[in-house]
């Protein structure tokens, strides 16, 4: 039947076909699934039947070769004895085809192989891997000092690994992260011919120093500045011509200074002379407005109240200035303008950083909140809160993060700003040192643990400075520093009375008395006011009014440190910058004109651009020829940054440059301690 013929196909279509009636009165949707039903099976018994048709070929091709497949076997029982037909298919190709030739006898070997290898490792225990994995290594390593035995070296895996290393070093070195160990060369210095004061008359600061930065303008600012110098520069004499010719051969190097009376005071680093003095606005109040009259109140660009806070960007392009009446202002460093105002903090600025590489700026103030913000754009980014009471001082080096003192609640800060999260490192605790006694929490009582955790932390974190990236320090009111890891929330070392009358004195490797006036002066203050670091280094420096600035040097394992040198200064030190610069003496300004062509100095020059030119490539290559130094900017006062607890009548506020120069011993002793 034509019906019969179109369901044919197996035992299970025929079930589900005979199912169907296509007489009956059905819905679509039944008659869909019934429909879809059936050609399901069908594809079933397709796929099945294709898969015993390739059997029976099989076993009817190897019949063939035995010679023994009688025809019309399967031909002898139908009608459900299909079962038996298979049994008796495999009987008899096992009886005809049972020759040894034939039989694979390494069939299944591997994977027997492997499978017991596999449930062995599986019973292993621990102890016993570890002991086939040693054991495995040994054997590789004796291979390899074979081959090297055998003279089989290869050099050019070698040569790669060398120019890896080297590469390596190279790109930390290119972004400023590479650790360099250059503390021990400072251990003796020659103060007296490298201190340099720069005074400020009666045109410069009558209050105490409150910040000093350095600026170091890149190629495209000089350019700007040389620009800016000759659109002003009137017509001089042929002595005063060559002065100024000489005086171009140097790059423009300059340090700023602010201080409580609100005043800005740009120097030039190499002759130590103003260049431009911001001098501050009153503050226009109601009395003052009734005694003088607002004509006589200057209201110009400028802070009206005292200035704590001071940086200056990485490309020596901006400066930034902050203080008491909560606005930032940004500066020009070429032209000395004004750029923007920044009013959006609800109290007093106490501290601004500048994001190494970048015109990135961090500022902290009173209001307990830090501030990001674009300098290139004169931009607002955001606010990080998290502090509990007023912010003292902030760091910043290279990476999207930033550290910062929280005054009274005794916590540092860091503030990871893409990840938008902060860690909280509270003070006390950890290892503390008082001069070599190392004590551990272990082996303390527990009625002097709290005393000594007082006594170490303080009242108040006041300063803070960054190490590298993972490393900071702490300075606090008592005279104790610390040193601080991103993955620990304890200090890893702390120093007792760092500063103060009965602190340590190391005067080029000489142990002297505390014989500081600035000690007495204070009644004993061992508050630390300053910290500063030279990024990725083991030097760091603090300062406080104690009549010394100490250097210290951090261990090779960067968990403790150690009294490297101390600085005689007279007042509080409430600023402390590093930086790199060439020696400002009159050999040095010798050696950077010593390659100039007279003829091209002397002769007349086509146009300006050509002269700006010139006098760029001349101070760009006399600048690279130059070796660099170490410097040291102090900014003291006769009062401290933040208050007047204190007066020191025998100090003086001015800005202090110390070049730390290796005497000749230390020299020659480091040149004999490499040779050996």
């Amino acid at each position: 039947m034509a019906g019969d013929d179109f369901f044919i196909g197996g035992g299970a279509t025929a079930a589900v076909a005979s199912m169907v009636d296509p007489d009956a009165r059905l819905s679509n949707k039944q008659r869909k699934r019934q429909y879809e039903a059936v050609a399901a099976a069908r594809r079933g018994a397709t796929v099945a039947k294709k898969t015993s048709g390739s059997s029976a070929a099989s076993a009817g091709s190897k019949r063939a070769r035995n010679g023994a497949a009688p025809a019309g076997r399967r031909g002898r029982k139908q009608d459900g004895d299909d079962d038996d037909d298979d049994d008796n298919e495999s009987d008899d190709d096992g009886d005809e085809g049972g020759n040894v030739d034939d039989m694979d006898l390494t069939a299944g070997r591997d994977d027997d192989d492997d499978e017991d290898d596999e449930e062995e490792e599986r019973k292993e225990t621990a102890a016993q891997k570890r002991l086939r994995l040693a054991k495995r290594y040994l054997d590789k390593v004796r291979e390899e000092v074979e081959q090297v035995n055998d003279g089989e070296v290869d050099a050019a895996e070698i040569d790669r690994d060398l120019i890896a290393d080297r590469l390596r070093d190279d790109v930390l070195e290119a972004t400023g992260r590479a650790f360099h160990l250059i503390a021990d060369k400072y251990a003796s210095l020659d103060l007296a011919s490298s201190t340099r004061v720069f005074k400020s008359g009666k045109t410069g600061h009558q209050l105490p120093i409150t910040g000093v930065a350095f600026a170091a303008p890149a190629p495209a600012t000089i350019a700007e500045i040389l620009a800016a110098s000759q659109s002003t520069q009137a017509p001089a004499a042929p002595s005063a011509s060559a002065n100024a010719n000489a005086s171009a051969s140097r790059p423009p190097l300059y340090i700023y200074s602010v201080s409580k009376d609100a005043t800005m005071v740009k120097w030039d680093f190499w002759t130590g002379h103003k260049v431009h003095v911001r001098h501050g606005n009153l503050k226009p109040t109601k009395r003052l407005i009734a005694r003088m009259g607002r004509k006589a109140i200057k209201n110009g660009p400028g802070h009206h109240d005292q200035i704590l806070a001071l940086d200056v960007s990485s490309d020596g392009k901006f400066v930034a200035t902050g203080g008491l009446d909560k606005i930032i202002h940004i500066w020009s460093v070429a032209d000395n303008t004004h750029l923007s105002s920044f009013k959006q903090h609800r109290d007093a600025i106490s501290g601004l950083k500048f994001r190494h590489g970048t015109n990135q700026l961090y500022s902290a103030s009173y209001d307990r909140s830090i501030k990001l913000w674009n300098v290139d754009e004169l931009a607002y980014i955001e606010t990080l809160f998290g502090h509990q009471d007023k912010i003292f001082s902030i760091d910043t080096l290279s990476r999207e993060r930033c550290v910062t003192a929280g005054s009274r609640d005794r916590t540092v800060r860091l503030w990871k700003i893409v990840e938008e999260s902060q860690l909280v490192f509270r003070s006390g605790g950890g290892i503390a040192v008082t001069d070599d006694l190392v004590v551990m929490d272990g082996l303390v009582k527990k009625d002097k643990k709290k005393e000594r955790q007082a006594t170490m932390s303080g009242d108040v974190i006041d300063v803070v400075a960054m190490v590298d990236e993972d490393h900071f320090v702490s300075g606090s009111d008592t005279g104790a520093l610390s040193l601080w890891n991103v993955m620990r929330k304890k200090p890893l070392f702390t120093r007792l009375k760092a500063h103060g009358p009965a602190a340590r004195v190391l005067v080029n490797g000489h142990e002297s008395p505390s014989t500081a006036a600035g000690a007495a002066g204070a009644d004993g203050c061992a508050w630390i006011t300053a910290l500063a670091c030279v990024p990725f280094s083991d030097l760091f420096a603090s300062g406080s009014a104690d009549g010394h600035v100490r250097l210290w040097k951090i261990s090779d394992t960067k968990k403790s440190f150690s009294l490297l040198n101390c600085i005689p200064v007279t007042g509080f030190v409430n600023s402390l910058s590093f930086f790199e610069a060439p020696l400002a003496t009159a050999a040095a300004n010798e050696t950077l004109t010593r390659g100039e062509d007279a003829a091209s100095l002397g002769a007349a020059e086509t146009s300006a651009v050509v002269a700006r030119i010139k006098a760029k490539e001349r101070a760009k290559r006399a600048f690279e020829g130059v070796p660099k130094v170490v410097h040291l900017a102090m900014g003291t006062g006769q009062e401290h940054r933040l208050g007047r607890w204190w007066r020191m009548k025998e100090a003086k506020n001015q800005v202090v440059v110390v070049a730390l120069v290796p005497s000749s011993s230390s020299s020659s002793s480091s040149a004999a301690k490499d040779a050996a």
